[in-house]
């Protein structure tokens, strides 16, 4: 919880430099978030609508920051009378990376740490369980973006949160697929 908190005032501190700053932009993503569930005894993969918010700053155009937040919503899954649950949310901050291939397409790259917060809840005809954990693990994405005009571009990414969840052997993997939009100050 500490980490997370640290990345928000961070964000606030520098959000109101980073608006002066030419090379700012905010955005939005939405896509199809994966989870993929290892509890020893059974697995899961589990897909479900998620959605994220950035902001970030391109210092030139091949190299930047980013943060954000990303919503990978609640998966469930259930058999022989037992539920399992899994709710992650992740922030991240990242170092970015453009590759422009024209005046319009782009190649993006992202590298990272994100603080990612996971909610884990069993059920057992009625015994019930739930654990929630934060943990700091690596942030990576790759991905394309099309330059509509100076301030709208347009991005399809591919993100990896790594093991959101640790217990022992059991873990809990996440990832996404998503496109956005950008707005460029």
């Amino acid at each position: 919880m500490k980490k997370i908190t640290m990345i928000a005032m961070i964000a606030a501190l520098a959000a109101p430099l980073a608006v002066q700053a030419e090379g700012f932009y905010v955005g939005g993503n939405i896509g199809r978030a994966e989870q993929k569930a290892d509890v020893g005894i059974a697995s899961f993969k589990e897909s479900t609508t998620a959605y994220k918010l950035v902001g970030g700053y391109n210092y030139n155009k091949n190299f930047g920051t980013e943060i954000g937040y990303a919503d990978l919503r609640e998966v469930s899954v259930s058999g022989n009378g037992a539920t399992l649950t899994s709710k992650p949310r992740a922030f991240y901050a990242a170092a970015t990376g453009t590759l422009p291939l024209n005046e319009q397409f782009s190649l993006i790259g992202k590298l990272g740490l994100a603080a990612a917060h996971e909610k884990v809840t069993a059920q057992y005809r009625s015994t019930y369980s739930s654990d929630t954990e934060t943990r700091t693990t690596p942030y990576i994405s790759v991905g394309a973006a099309f330059v509509l005009n100076k301030q709208v571009s347009f991005v399809a990414e591919y993100e990896n949160f790594g093991k959101v969840a640790k217990d022992g052997s059991s873990n809990v993997k996440a990832d996404m697929f998503s496109a956005g939009v950008r707005y460029s100050f």
